[in-house]
């Protein structure tokens, strides 16, 4: 029972309060068991040796999640490899039906690209994903990236939005990651 009401709360929080309708929800699903998951991501995550090892049991904390957009195109994070204090590594997989892949997230000005992203969430109203590396626990410095769902016949599955950068550590949340100091923003 208790891991279904986290199942639950974590599905709206993912998906948005807004959007808590049986059609806003079914984009997004909570993956909580390795059998839930295609055979390419299997395939890195569940071996010892696989590039993203990571025990089952990490999955029900609701940090792994398939997002499945409108003419089948879907999107899987999961973690990968061990979390640190206060930031969790995510891989994300892309692609269509049974045929996924790892993929990126392009990074500053998308003229490089990062293979994992930390911290991720996902606002289905927004169709939009976001990573808040925190520089200390308390997340008062760090960067923040987000990012929009791309088009379906966009050859991406993520297009960069914006990157805010705060470096100095100075005990002042300062309204959150997304108010930070604006370093990059898509024209």
């Amino acid at each position: 029972m208790r891991g279904q009401l986290i199942a639950v709360a974590t599905a709206v929080v993912l998906a948005g309060l807004e959007s808590a309708s049986a059609e806003a929800s079914s984009s997004v699903r909570l993956i909580s068991l390795f059998a839930d998951l295609p055979e390419s991501v299997r395939a890195d995550i569940e071996p010892d040796d696989g590039n993203c090892h990571i025990e089952e049991r990490r999955l029900a904390y609701g940090d792994a999640f398939e997002v499945t957009q409108e003419k089948g195109m879907r999107l899987i994070i999961v973690p990968c490899g061990p979390a640190g204090a206060y930031n969790m590594p995510s891989a994300i997989y892309g692609g269509q039906g049974s045929q996924i892949s790892r993929t990126v997230f392009p990074l500053k000005f998308s003229e490089t690209t990062g293979d994992t992203g930390f911290n991720i969430r996902y606002d289905a109203m927004e169709r939009r994903f976001t990573s808040f590396v925190k520089g200390r626990g308390m997340g008062d410095c760090g960067s923040y990236y987000a990012w929009r769902v791309a088009e379906p016949e966009n050859t991406d599955f993520l297009v960069l939005e914006e990157v805010r950068i705060k470096e100095g550590c100075d005990a002042r949340a300062d309204g959150g990651p997304a108010t930070w100091p604006l370093v990059w923003k898509r024209q």
